[in-house]
């Protein structure tokens, strides 16, 4: 049993999630270093493209500014040059055993000249509507000119509940619920979706008391229902039967007289309480809108984990960033048992990690030991400034700023000082630790599925060469290729190993918005999805995996790994990068493997190549355009795929050290295995199997990534 310690658990992690500077979205190349924290004569040292000006732009860098000229108000400016400081807010205090803490005070919200507040040594955070991550800014080439970002659009519009995964209006009344895909919801989104909660807080007391007494609900399959009720209804004859034998008055003293009988008397009163537990979860669904509002919830059973069920739970997950299987486990009852203002709460603070991340240029989050986890002592200080106690603090804020005021709103919050070794240049690489690693075919002769254990998993690791010693910035689980399936040149699928390439590489290239050109082993299948267009269900190309997306195999952000040329020649690339992924789960499975690549979370995917293109020299590319067509034939239908772009380039000068390590060999297979391997569930040719191929399709996806 959870018991009432949620909300303060939640408060101590919300506290934990910001940090500040300007918008990423308005820098152009050669991104100057953030102002987080910086003393005021080193916050106007850098130049570029600052919120308000015009891409191409120039900025004069303004000298060192008083920090009470600073916070002189200034309503009359344009929303353009102008930030929201908040003066006094004092972050409630908890108080002495059995005595009342200190209230929170929402302190005094100020109008100030956002340019004076960073030549103050202020930190501006862009809150508007229209800020994307720095991988998809608004930059300028050598000349000045702008560089379009195609995809900046699509982003601003799925963070705003304007546009669908193909850049199309969505209907009305639909929301695009992307945290788990790197988009965050604009305040706007939240600020609307605070209010409506408000008048419908989907919460009663019996809802709350039947979901705080489990932990998890039990999966059933549909077709195992009748088999699970006779195996319970068994279950309890006996236990009853025993308790009678044994004179005792309940089940629980049965437990404690025999304790043989103490695991299934937890599992018939574990299998009790998650009846109404799941009745709760129904009625909570529903009154969010996730269950019976669409045709594919509309069908659901009462008291059946079915179809719509499932999909009602995980677009429930993908609300609320939730990694978990789309199953009733302990994050998603949990998050179902709070109030919707709670979990409204960490929806706003997610969204402002990012926006603090961003405007602090920083990465350390406390996946290593060696640093201060400044993400967090980041949110914690911005937090505080701002005023974003609770879940009722962040309501009142919304009821205060109306959506026209979101659409621009910037907010300066002072930071603490960023570690010595920051800089515009740093000397960063990447290591990639392959983990345990096994070559051998996960199956019998038969088909059945041989497991292999790991008790190391892959990482990904960012260093910065600091007084010649390597410290690691952040390290976070990752994939590696394994055993997927394949389609060989006879049309025919079969097993083939794609592993992830070992040994030193660079990052060149960083593309945001990228494509895979899907190479032609991929399965065709994989290539086509059902899609209702025009009010009629039809196949179409699927550009989803394609990309430019968040649905893509690359997901939103990716970085290529290349053997440099040497002696004149070209890099050699074997088609394996560091991506996002639409495959989010997988990252963090104990079974989840890439086609060769190494997936990351999407928003840190995000993160790690915004920080890296704000702390090593780059250029800025911009759109690359290739015109690739391809026609295909699948169920009697021939579809003609087209991208017009590769994706927007950033090119890496010197580019980023690469090492991936060999990891550890387990098994008895101790080299990877270059043949197809038949499938045991299907039936081939006579003859042996066609020839694999050895490098990947240096075209896009090569050996990996086709996910």
């Amino acid at each position: 049993m959870r018991g009432r310690a949620r909300r303060g658990l939640a408060m101590a992690s919300l506290i934990a999630v910001l940090s500040c500077r300007e918008s990423a979205g308005l820098h152009g190349e050669g991104a100057p270093a953030s102002n987080a924290g910086a003393p005021p004569a080193e916050a106007g040292a850098n130049t570029g493209n600052k919120p308000g000006n015009k891409p191409g732009t120039p900025h004069a860098p303004r000298g060192p500014v008083s920090e009470a000229e600073a916070l002189k108000p200034r309503p009359d400016l344009p929303p353009a040059e102008r930030a929201l400081v908040v003066i006094g807010a004092v972050p409630a205090q908890l108080g002495q055993a059995g005595q009342a803490g200190q209230p929170a005070h929402p302190g005094e919200e100020r109008w100030i000249d956002a340019e004076a507040a960073e030549a103050a040594g202020y930190t501006l955070v862009d809150l508007s509507d229209d800020w994307t991550p720095y991988i998809f800014a608004e930059q300028t080439g050598p000349d000045g000119q702008p560089l379009p970002n195609r995809y900046r659009r699509i982003f601003v519009g799925l963070a705003n509940d304007q546009l669908d995964e193909d850049g199309e209006p969505l209907p009305p009344g639909s929301k695009n619920y992307l945290e788990l895909y790197g988009i965050f919801p604009s305040l706007s989104v939240l600020r609307a979706r605070f209010l409506d909660d408000e008048q419908h807080p989907c919460q009663d007391q019996e809802s709350a008391d039947a979901l705080d007494a489990v932990e998890t609900v039990t999966y059933v399959a549909p077709a195992d229902l009748k088999k699970d009720e006779r195996h319970l209804a068994r279950l309890r004859l006996e236990l009853e039967d025993a308790r009678k034998k044994a004179h005792a008055a309940t089940l629980d003293d049965l437990a404690s007289k025999q304790p043989a009988y103490a695991a299934k008397v937890k599992l018939i009163e574990k299998r009790a309480a998650e009846k109404p537990a799941m009745t709760a979860v129904e009625k909570r669904l529903t009154c969010e809108g996730l269950l019976g509002t669409s045709a594919r919830t509309s069908h659901h059973q009462a008291g059946i984990y079915d179809d719509a069920m499932r999909i009602a739970v995980r677009r429930f997950q993908q609300k609320h960033m939730l990694y978990e299987a789309n199953f009733l486990r302990r994050k998603t009852v949990d998050a179902l048992s709070r109030s919707l203002l709670d979990n409204d709460y960490d929806a706003l603070v997610r969204a402002l990690r990012e926006r603090v991340v961003s405007a602090a240029e920083i990465l350390e989050d406390g996946s290593t030991s060696k640093v201060r986890n400044l993400v967090d002592e980041y949110t914690k200080v911005a937090l505080e400034q701002l005023g974003l106690s609770d879940g009722p603090a962040a309501l009142a804020f919304f009821k205060r700023h109306d959506k026209n005021e979101l659409k621009t709103l910037r907010v300066a919050v002072k930071l603490p000082p960023r570690p010595d070794y920051y800089a515009p240049d740093m000397d960063l690489s990447i290591v990639v630790d392959r983990g345990d690693v096994w070559y051998e075919v996960p199956f019998d002769d038969k088909g059945h599925y041989k497991p292999q254990t790991r008790k190391k998993y892959p990482s990904l690791t960012l260093y910065s060469k600091v007084g010649g010693k390597q410290v690691a910035l952040a390290r976070w689980r990752t994939t590696i290729g394994g055993w997927r399936a394949d389609q060989a040149s006879n049309g025919y699928e079969y097993f083939r190993y794609k592993g992830s390439d070992i040994g030193p590489r660079v990052i060149r290239h960083i593309v945001s918005g990228p494509v895979w050109i899907a190479p032609t082993s991929t399965p065709i299948r994989s290539l086509v999805k059902g899609k209702l267009v025009n009010g009629k269900w039809m196949g179409v190309v699927n550009y989803d995996e394609l990309g430019p997306g968040y649905l893509s195999a690359y997901g939103l952000i990716a970085g290529y790994f290349v053997v440099p040329g040497q002696n004149g020649r070209n890099d050699f690339d074997n088609g394996v990068r560091a991506h996002g992924s639409s495959d989010y789960l997988s990252i963090y499975s104990a079974n989840g493997y890439s086609h060769g690549c190494h997936r990351l979370p999407n928003h840190l995917a995000i993160r790690l190549y915004s920080f890296i293109l704000r702390h090593r020299h780059m250029k800025v590319a911009g759109d690359q355009p290739m015109g690739f067509t391809r026609q295909f034939l699948w169920k009697n239908t021939v579809y003609e795929m087209k991208i017009p772009s590769r994706g927007y380039l950033y090119e890496m000068d010197p580019p980023v050290p690469v090492n991936v390590l060999e990891g550890n060999i387990m098994g008895d297979v101790k080299k990877p295995i270059l043949d197809y391997v038949p499938e045991p569930w299907n039936k081939y040719p006579p003859g042996p199997p066609p020839a694999a191929p050895t490098t990947g399709d240096k075209a896009g996806g090569g050996s990996c990534c086709g996910d």
